[in-house]
């Protein structure tokens, strides 16, 4: 069983009369890739913040491993273990202009963690490669890309050898190709390393690309939560719901193979894709009524592409061998 890594308990935060956070609620367990997704000025970066050590908590605590990093008592050799233990990725990278790339992580793990140059060098050598970035170790920021400066802001975080990796916005001012890129590299990092992630951001295509689970704020508020697939496939409130609307549901089925065809006995599974026209033409009722099979619906969804409304429905016939192959002859006409 995984253990609890991060534990926030009744958070509340105000900047002045203004109360940010009211009652924050959540458990993240090790290895788990997190999203906490919402309008602007919800405040899901302050709770990141929090979680950072950077912001001082009106009420509530939060739990690191279960130390309360916040704590008066607590021991300061412990804290500064758990703080290196937390690497933060920002969506406007914090490099260095005037240093190379394998200097801007040299320096950080000099300034935080007081390794020596030789040592320093080779961690830093180590994570460029991880990151892809191996031939770009003497080039400065400005002669990179986005998404290249980004992936040295994620190689600079695990530099420091992080359990919990905190990004903020990071994708948020990159174009959709290299976003795409980016989230593949963070999914391995998770992946690979075990590596705790949290993701600020208001992209649902992110959360669906590497999250397992989010939470949903508002007004300072989580006002749901749940599995990725739960909230895509039944979201609960309105704002969930516009989150969504415009998100194609195919992902998720793919991942239960409700994209192929499969067989087994007496069964079929079949995604049964149809246009503007079919949308409301009752196909289930007739086959039912046509050919007396049992008909199980597993999933669907009908997306607005444009003007154009187009649709998918996933379904399992459990019927005899030939009766499945009538039936199969007619969806194809049909």
């Amino acid at each position: 069983m995984k253990e609890k890594i991060i534990e926030v308990i009744n958070l509340k935060k105000q900047f002045g009369k203004n109360l940010i956070l009211d009652d924050i609620n959540f458990t993240i367990n090790e290895g788990e890739a997190v999203s906490l997704i919402g309008p602007s000025g919800s405040g899901k970066s302050t709770v990141l913040r929090c979680i950072a050590d950077l912001e001082t908590l009106t009420g509530g605590k939060i739990l690191i491993e279960g130390h309360n990093l916040q704590d008066k008592g607590i021991d300061k050799k412990i804290k500064k273990e758990l703080l290196l233990k937390t690497g933060m990725i920002f969506q406007n990278f914090n490099l260095f202009p005037h240093m190379t790339v394998k200097d801007n992580i040299v320096k950080t793990l000099r300034i935080v963690k007081k390794t020596d140059v030789k040592k320093a060098e080779e961690i830093a050598e180590k994570v460029l490669e991880t990151v892809g970035l191996a031939d770009k170790k003497d080039n400065f920021p400005n002669e990179l890309s986005g998404g290249q400066k980004q992936r040295v802001a994620i190689a600079r975080a695990l530099a420091n050898n992080p359990e919990i990796l905190l990004s903020d916005e990071a994708t948020s001012a990159l174009d959709p190709r290299t976003t795409n890129s980016i989230l593949d590299l963070l999914k391995d990092i998770n992946k690979r390393f075990g590596i705790t992630i949290i993701l600020i951001t208001h992209q649902m295509e992110v959360i669906r690309k590497i999250c397992n689970k989010t939470a949903i704020m508002s007004d300072g508020k989580i006002v749901e939560e749940g599995t990725v697939k739960d909230i895509f496939m039944h979201p609960k409130t309105q704002l969930a719901k516009e989150f969504v609307s415009n998100i194609s549901h195919e992902s998720f089925e793919s991942e239960e193979k409700e994209e192929v065809k499969e067989r087994s006995g007496g069964k079929i599974r079949l995604k049964l894709k149809f246009n503007e026209e079919q949308a409301d033409k009752p196909y289930i009722a007739e086959i039912i009524k046509r050919y007396d099979a049992e008909i199980n619906i597993l999933g669907g969804s009908i997306d607005k592409l444009s003007n154009t409304v187009v649709g998918n429905l996933t379904i399992e016939i459990s019927a005899e061998e030939e009766k499945i192959k009538t039936i199969v002859k007619w969806l194809e006409k049909n």
